[in-house]
């Protein structure tokens, strides 16, 4: 391969990884549950496994969307100490 063909997958490769990254954020799903082939099946409804489960998906949702307010709340902070008075475009609802 020539030098040029190398750095251009070599970009290409990190342009694709960073663009999943960005996707993964969009795409939360609270994780109670492990989903392994050792974990076994989910537990019964209202069993104490399953009120565990269920309490932890409530925390990490919790906790996913104060991180969401706090970004968006430091963007829009950002562009304030830098004068950008453009239009604000969220991208989806601010929770």
């Amino acid at each position: 391969m020539s030098r040029y063909s190398i750095g251009t997958l070599a970009a290409l490769t990190g342009l694709v990884m960073s663009a999943s990254a960005a996707l993964a954020v969009e795409n939360f799903i609270p994780s109670g549950h492990i989903y392994a082939p050792y974990a076994g099946p989910l537990p019964t409804l209202n069993s104490p496994q399953d009120r565990v489960n269920s309490q932890a998906d409530i925390y990490q949702s919790e906790i996913w969307h104060s991180q969401v307010r706090q970004k968006q709340f430091e963007s829009d902070w950002q562009r304030l100490l830098n004068r950008d008075l453009s239009p604000i475009r969220h991208n989806g609802p601010i929770y």
